[in-house]
């Protein structure tokens, strides 16, 4: 083809290119249009798809998956049970898992952490009604472009979820559950204002750490009530909102920090905290004062374990029910507890035992127990055979025991196990939190556990009954054993003043000739009192007593050096130990181990600390025995008093016998014989100002030691209370070996000083620190004996 050819042809091939064009350039136009409106059309769907997902399962939210409007109105949550002391102070709760909580009124929540939980959860609060509109959509577009911007949840949504549901097992029941409240938040808003709905919040969220509720967490974390919390702290409660465990002050320290310092900012944000403000919170330490409450730890735990269950016996002994008609759950119901108990005077109480057994007698009596090491832990005088079985009965009736003999080990097998060298931890005064790890057998375990002292204490005030302290023994988490109330031991020479009490009254009887007085004087000799042997007789001549001055002693020193012979003596009188029996069993403290012989005026027989420090009152009291009152009232969650004590009154003996037997005990601390001015008194050692436990107050009191050392007492009083407490290990038969150190004086009496001398010097504490008084005015209250004459101890009894 020519050149001219190619150049014609050209311009056809130009035309038919433009006309091919034509329609390509149409179709763009259309594609673009199209795409247009499908992109327009996918943007509305992605809109409108989670709304309509939304509505589509709130259609489909089933009024069966919702609470029911009781539920609503009147939502019942577990709530702890609260003991309170005398004074109102809390001293401990009851509570089953996670019911660790006690409710308050929005009036008792602090205007900070209302404004911290705004700011922080739900600054649109008040306005919305249970759904933030704005904050939805915020989670929803935030979600579509994948910026988080915070989430919807208001703080009534997250209320209806702590009320109302339980944690999902799956992702696709936690969206339903999601959608169900949002219909519950706006159905809560209808029924409660904003403050009742803060304040329901508020006492629902669980702090962990046994926290439920802010009245626990304020407590548990801060050691204060809500309305005492400051800004910093109301911050770090809030900060946990989002996150308990993440942000736990106790556990995540820096991370709860952090928090709080968000927490200060939005409130900052929101006007509730000026820059200077927020500049000086955000810098403070976390200021934690953390206590974990269990029924291990805190105030007197064996107090609580003996109201618990007495308080579970009354309501079923009067069968008390709740608002539904069930018996009222200790755990659950939110009872109010009000017991006798003073805080103040219970942390004396227990210090002191810490105090004195702690650091001092433990030490003293294991080395003691060591040296005998042939029959550690027993006592010389115990026979292997006899030690061999009680340590056998001790493994017998351990829980590892148990275990394997339940799981068909064989004897040779469970020995080997217990022989076997382990580590594990016990008990220890010198550690922290009193446990120790150590390298033992488990029988060696058992052998070290034996050797422990243990101690009951209880104060009583004469005047009311009311129990003031009480200490079960040296640490509940490890002996929960209560020596107050559960166990029972001789009580050695405490029984004394009631030997002389009913000599004093029985002596004032027709057919008695000569009234014995506190100064009534008999020879310091030994006496042999005939009491009956089968079918004859025999004497009983008691000892406890080295030598004899044979001198011419008053009743008043005889009690007050707690002398065996002249107490012997006073049984003579055929009345005196039935009349013994008498004022026990008045009392209703009489049991199997009281006995008509002689010996019970020497303390051979077994009463708890409570019972004989409970008797000893009514030598305070005018001759009275009030029964002992530990709980003083209990009210429902209402405030609805469902038990009150009443005060049971008794007068066991003549007042002006129990203010002699009372001033007689005066000389305990010190007491002098005028026919040769000795000066005796088995408790002087509480004068001895060298001494750390020395107590210079008015004292009246008796001490107590019973057989091998096993026991040692003292019951101490002033006018205000009767301390008895006692000292000894689990087994009698592990024992000081000697009485310089085994008897109450050296035992139990410095315990009783540490106690009383710290109490007096309380001034929280509203005591009587004076002299007791007399039941007739204007009467001495000590002996004076100058003018008596001593009567004839061959002829006493006529």
């Amino acid at each position: 083809m020519s050149r001219e050819n190619l150049k014609n042809l050209k311009p056809k091939s130009k035309q038919k290119s433009k006309a091919k064009s034509k329609p390509v350039q149409a179709n763009s136009k259309d594609l673009t249009k199209k795409s247009k409106v499908k992109i327009l059309l996918y943007t509305w769907l992605a809109v409108l798809s989670p709304l309509m997902i939304v509505a589509l399962m709130l259609l489909t939210t089933f009024e069966s998956d919702l609470p029911s409007i009781e539920a609503l109105e009147n939502p019942r949550s577990d709530e702890s049970t609260n003991l309170y002391d005398a004074n109102g102070k809390i001293l401990g709760t009851f509570f089953a898992m996670h019911t660790n909580r006690t409710k308050v009124t929005y009036q008792e929540l602090p205007e900070d952490l209302i404004n911290a939980l705004k700011s922080t959860e739900d600054k649109r609060f008040e306005e919305h009604s249970g759904v933030d509109g704005h904050g939805l959509v915020r989670a929803i577009l935030g979600a579509i472009v994948g910026s988080n911007k915070g989430g919807a949840s208001t703080v009534t949504q997250q209320l209806a979820k702590m009320m109302f549901h339980t944690p999902a097992k799956s992702s696709f029941k936690r969206i339903r559950q999601k959608f169900a409240e949002w219909i519950i938040a706006s159905r809560l808003e209808t029924r409660y204002t904003k403050k009742e709905i803060i304040a329901m919040y508020f006492n629902e969220f669980d702090f962990t750490n046994n926290a439920v509720g802010i009245h626990s967490a304020a407590r548990i974390y801060f050691g204060k009530e809500p309305k005492e919390l400051k800004v910093e702290e109301c911050a770090v409660l809030v900060g946990m909102a989002k996150n308990p465990n993440t942000y736990n002050p106790k556990s995540r320290p820096k991370k709860a920090l952090k928090r709080r310092e968000v927490v200060l900012y939005l409130m900052k944000e929101q006007g509730h905290l000026t820059q200077l403000e927020y500049d000086s919170l955000k810098v403070l330490p976390i200021g934690l004062n953390f206590k974990k409450e269990t029924y291990n730890s805190g105030l007197a735990p064996y107090l609580r374990a003996y109201v618990k269950n007495e308080t579970k016996r009354m309501i079923k002994e009067n069968k008390l029910q709740n608002e539904y008609g069930k018996p009222f759950d200790v755990e659950r119901d939110g009872l109010k507890i009000y017991t006798t108990i003073d805080v103040a005077i219970q942390k004396h109480a227990e210090k002191a035992v810490a105090e004195y057994i702690g650091k001092s007698l433990q030490q003293e009596f294991s080395n003691d127990v060591i040296k005998n090491s042939e029959n550690y832990p027993f006592g010389s005088e115990v026979s292997k055979s006899r030690s061999q079985k009680t340590l056998q009965r001790a493994v017998e009736q351990s829980p590892r025991y148990k275990k394997l003999k339940a799981a068909g080990k064989s004897k040779a097998e469970i020995d080997k196990v217990f022989s076997k060298v382990v580590k594990m931890k016990v008990f220890n005064w010198t550690e922290k939190n009193y446990r120790k790890e150590v390298s033992l057998s488990p029988l060696d375990s058992i052998k070290y556990y034996k050797q422990l002292l243990r101690v009951g204490l209880v104060s009583i005030d004469p005047n009311t009954g009311f129990v003031k302290a009480w200490v079960g023994g040296p640490n509940y988490e490890s002996f929960k054993y209560d020596n107050v109330y559960q166990s029972k031991r001789q009580v050695g020479s405490t029984m004394k003043p009631f030997v002389y009490a009913a000599a004093i009254e029985s002596s004032n009887v027709s057919g008695v000739s000569g009234n014995l007085t506190p100064c009534t004087s008999f020879p310091d000799v030994q006496y042999c009192i005939e009491v009956p042997n089968g079918n004859t007789t025999k004497l009983w001549c008691p000892g406890g007593q080295k030598e004899y001055s044979g001198v011419s002693t008053p009743l008043f020193f005889a009690l007050a050096n707690s002398k065996n012979n002249i107490t012997a003596k006073l049984t003579e009188n055929p009345i005196v130990i039935p009349r013994v029996n008498q004022y026990f069993e008045t009392m209703k403290l009489k049991n199997k181990s009281f006995i008509d012989g002689p010996s019970l005026a020497l303390g051979v027989c077994d009463l708890s600390v409570m019972d004989i420090t409970s008797a000893h009152t009514i030598f305070s009291n005018d001759g009275a025995y009030i029964k002992p009152v530990v709980i003083a009232r209990i009210e429902d969650k209402h405030g609805k008093v469902i038990y009150e004590s009443k005060t049971e009154v008794t007068q066991v003996m003549d007042e002006n016998t129990a203010f002699d037997v009372l001033k007689m005990m005066k000389g305990v601390t010190g007491a002098r014989r005028p026919s040769d001015g000795k000066i005796g008194g088995t408790a002087r050692r509480i004068r001895d100002s060298n001494k750390p436990y020395s107590f210079p107050g008015i004292v009246a009191g008796k001490t107590g030691t019973t057989q091998d050392n096993s026991d040692g007492w003292f019951v101490g009083h002033t006018p205000d209370l009767v301390t008895g407490i006692w000292v000894g290990c689990e087994d009698r038969t592990v024992h000081f070996k000697n009485t310089a150190q085994g008897q109450g004086a050296n035992t139990a009496l410095p315990i009783w000083g540490y106690y009383m001398k710290w109490v007096y010097k309380d001034k929280s504490i509203k005591i009587n620190k004076g002299d007791f008084s007399s039941p007739i005015i204007g009467e001495k209250t000590v002996i004076e004996c100058d003018d008596a004459k001593p009567l004839n101890a061959n002829n006493i009894w006529g």
